[in-house]
């Protein structure tokens, strides 16, 4: 079989499996005729879908649009305003992003997004796969992109399985330049009269739709549901039965042992943000240590002050009288 028939199999057995199995998601087939409020209400999502579950954002993403509703709203926010509404979402860095982005948005293009690939990427905050995410979702415009389901669909089928470190073999360059030739194969004049039924938003839209819910439900990470999977069933995918059990590599993030388990900083920086938010008043030091780690003692001051240190130049909480708070 050449690449080209491969491909043409592999379109339209995911076109086939996406017509039966496509989930509903609040950010999917949005109402919205006007460009810019699908543009906002797509990006929110790409962010949040960034390190959190599906569940959690599904929720998260409609509080967050009920508070700041507009991208001009959200460029008025302050680091409290933000870090408040994010809550449950971990990495606070997102939220402050998030809103300086707007501020940009707001005074550099009138609080406007661009309406090009190219146009989106010169913002701050967005990168490749968010703006081509935005092209395709909010704007109906193809741009061929990659996220963690759609790179694994890839490789799997057109080149084989990863390592048991998780490693690919062909790097992103090579697969997004097959991504954008499987989206043209996607778009044809055939798989539109066949499938256009089944579509509500634009083709492309659903096509990475399509292969972003495949990735998720049955090329998944750890299990791959072959038995299920009509890749496997046609014979087309090398990685068919041969992915590796995953290793998981040895954790190289900071941290430290609290009783028996290792605890990332990351935890700890999660910990004191939410004492904070849920804190009517200001914390001093010694009771932001006693509240978030079990072993509390004095020989932890300077691992506590060191996190303390990077979320006020994070400007996400701020020193007050030698207690803390959220920054304003």
């Amino acid at each position: 079989m050449n690449v080209r028939e491969q491909s043409t199999q592999f379109c339209d057995a995911i076109w086939n499996w996406y017509s039966v199995h496509k989930r509903d998601l609040p950010w999917r087939d949005l109402p919205d005729t006007d460009l810019q409020i699908r543009a906002y209400k797509i990006w929110i999502s790409e962010v949040m879908l960034q390190q959190t579950q599906v569940a959690r954002v599904t929720i998260k993403w409609q509080q967050w649009l009920q508070v700041f509703p507009t991208v001009a709203v959200l460029a008025k926010a302050s680091n409290k305003d933000v870090i408040v509404a994010w809550e449950g979402m971990g990495y606070n860095s997102r939220a402050l992003r998030l809103r300086d982005t707007a501020k940009l948005i707001c005074t550099m293009h009138a609080g406007m997004f661009p309406v090009t690939y190219e146009g989106l990427r010169t913002l701050p905050g967005i990168g490749p796969y968010t703006a081509a995410a935005i092209c395709n979702f909010a704007y109906g415009i193809p741009v061929a992109c990659i996220d963690t389901n759609i790179r694994r669909i890839l490789h799997r089928t057109f080149y084989g399985p990863e390592d048991c470190y998780g490693n690919w073999e062909v790097g992103d360059k090579q697969i997004l330049s097959l991504a954008d030739d499987l989206l043209q194969c996607a778009l044809n004049k055939e798989f539109v009269q066949k499938y256009q039924n089944d579509w509500q938003s634009a083709p492309c839209a659903e096509w990475h739709a399509a292969l972003m819910d495949f990735g998720s439900m049955v090329c998944t990470k750890r299990s791959p549901k072959w038995s299920i999977c009509p890749l496997t069933q046609l014979g087309i995918c090398k990685a068919a039965h041969a992915v590796p059990k995953l290793v998981r590599k040895p954790s190289a993030e900071p941290g430290r042992m609290i009783g028996a388990t290792f605890v990332p900083n990351r935890i700890i920086r999660g910990k004191i943000v939410q004492l904070l938010r849920e804190s009517i008043e200001p914390q001093s030091l010694e009771t932001i240590g006693k509240e978030v780690c079990i072993d509390w003692g004095n020989e932890h001051l300077p691992w506590l002050q060191s996190i303390l240190k990077s979320l006020q130049k994070d400007s996400i909480i701020q020193e007050v009288s030698e207690h803390f708070v959220l920054q304003d």
